[in-house]
């Protein structure tokens, strides 16, 4: 088969399954089977691809179909301008949380242009300090998550995106940090889903990214309420926290954070110009 009659085998079946944007999809599937931009398909449409190649694209195509996400099926996603690796042990990175990194970044160089130590807690993939580290080289960050097989899949991005140069830590939250250590900064996505809300989530979230990552308890405020509560005896003097929140949720994390003396507390919109991050010192 020809790139275009590829290519239209997988918009024909992403539309019969539903998918809202057959094409762009099925473009960007073949993008990663080719290992090709999208614009060669265009220049190259008569090219004949390989049966070994097509049968991974059908592949990749009834996985779509069933609405597997394509970043599990690429094993990569986007974030900051670099690809990480991502499995379903790990939440895809989403641009959403860009913003607050940007802030981070912006902060770090301009308080501490010698370097920080920052935590990554709740790592997942590690995009959120690995990102930090690839752009402030000159910091000392760690990163932690309880669970053994997303930090497993952060070691492989931290690996291939800043030579392994951060630490690890495998533990429930701050029990993984070794007593006595601080850091100048602590970001954090926990989870936040409420867990009443769980179940009428997008089926590409519910059914295929992990639970542990999503579910927040009850009130979705679980996470916030531990994290706040010890932040601070891990936290140098005039260090901040930050700390990604759903958009319905900067009232409720910002009265725990007031309650726990937090100062300055300040609130990052992400791309949509809702509340997603808030900060305080």
């Amino acid at each position: 088969m020809t790139i275009k009659e590829v290519l239209d085998f997988g918009r024909q079946s992403l539309n019969q399954a539903g998918i809202e944007y057959p094409g762009l999809e099925a473009e960007i599937l073949l993008s990663g089977v080719l290992d090709q931009e999208r614009i060669y398909f265009y220049t190259h449409s008569q090219e004949t691809v390989d049966l070994k190649q097509e049968e991974t694209y059908r592949s990749a195509i009834k996985r779509r179909c069933q609405l597997e996400p394509v970043a599990y099926i690429l094993q990569k996603k986007a974030f900051m301008g670099m690809d990480f690796f991502v499995s379903q042990d790990v939440l895809i990175p989403r641009p959403d949380t860009e913003p607050m990194v940007e802030y981070l970044l912006a902060y770090l160089q301009a308080t501490y242009p010698k370097g920080a130590n920052v935590l990554d807690l709740c790592t997942g993939s590690g995009a959120i300090g690995i990102t930090i580290k690839k752009c402030f080289s000159q910091g000392n960050i760690s990163l932690s998550d309880f669970s053994k097989a997303a930090l497993a899949v952060a070691k492989i991005n931290a690996d291939q995106l800043v030579d392994g140069a951060i630490l690890l830590y495998e533990g429930d939250l701050f029990a993984a940090i070794p007593q006595g250590k601080t850091y100048h900064v602590i970001v954090s996505n926990p989870p936040y889903i409420r867990r009443e809300e769980m179940s009428g989530l997008a089926r590409d979230i519910l059914e295929y990214e992990p639970h542990m990552a999503l579910d927040g308890g009850e009130s979705g405020l679980d996470f916030y309420r531990r994290i706040i509560g010890e932040a601070h005896l891990f936290l140098e003097k005039d260090g901040i926290l930050a700390l990604e929140i759903g958009d319905d949720q900067a009232t409720a994390v910002m009265a725990l954070l007031r309650n726990a003396g937090y100062q300055e507390i300040q609130v990052i919109t992400d791309l949509g110009g809702h509340n997603r991050c808030l900060i305080g010192r």
